[in-house]
């Protein structure tokens, strides 16, 4: 089914003017690599993640079937920087998980994002272009993606009592759903923010990244 697209050469011009963006700090990228769901739900189990249309230089992070042979849409990249890896306390390094979008005689690194959304406890990460603005995520030792926790844990607050501060931890909230972002419903990785998820269609899965 075609979608309303924006000329070319606006597009071309939107991604030159973000380009700026994606370079304006230095990052160590990572090998490529796929990224693979493993889970007790059969019909996501074994599924690979791919990039999918979501509009004008955005992508969502669609389930894609279980061939895994890497191409454009489904290779992406950990992209890091001092800055993300200056807390000494963090066990595993973070940065931030990037899909080159391929545009004309450009290519262009997006970053992750978890947008908002009070409606619902489950949030759709996006690519975009550039890095500002871009979530960081980790992998631990067996190659599964988290976000880790805050300093400061609400699960443990005592009315009146000043909270203390806690050791980050690794998160795995990960969850296969069918979203709708823009006109676009997909079924897509998504995060539950806390409790079950407000969604029906959501899977818990596990996200393993799979070095090319």
């Amino acid at each position: 089914m075609k979608h309303s697209t924006i000329q070319s050469t606006s597009l071309v011009a939107l991604l030159s003017s973000l380009t700026g963006l994606a370079t304006a700090q230095d990052y160590t990228s990572s090998e490529p690599f796929t990224l693979q769901l493993s889970s007790s739900y059969s019909d996501v189990d074994g599924s690979f993640l791919g990039a999918c249309h979501a509009g004008a230089a955005i992508e969502e992070l669609c389930v894609t079937g279980t061939d895994g042979t890497p191409a454009e849409y489904n290779t992406f990249a950990l992209n890091t920087s001092s800055a993300d890896a200056s807390d000494s306390d963090l066990i595993y390094d973070t940065g931030i998980l990037v899909w080159t979008l391929p545009a004309s005689n450009i290519n262009v690194s997006e970053g992750l994002i978890f947008p908002a959304n009070l409606a619902t406890n489950v949030v759709a990460p996006l690519f975009e272009p550039g890095s500002n603005g871009a979530d960081v995520v980790g992998f631990d030792d067996d190659n599964l993606l988290f976000i880790y926790s805050n300093y400061v844990d609400d699960k443990n607050f005592t009315a009146g009592v000043y909270p203390a501060p806690v050791e980050p931890y690794p998160l795995y909230q990960w969850y296969a759903c069918y979203t709708y972002y823009g006109a676009y419903y997909y079924q897509t990785l998504a995060w539950v923010t806390g409790g079950e998820p407000n969604n029906p269609t959501c899977e818990a899965v596990n996200v393993t990244r799979i070095f090319i």
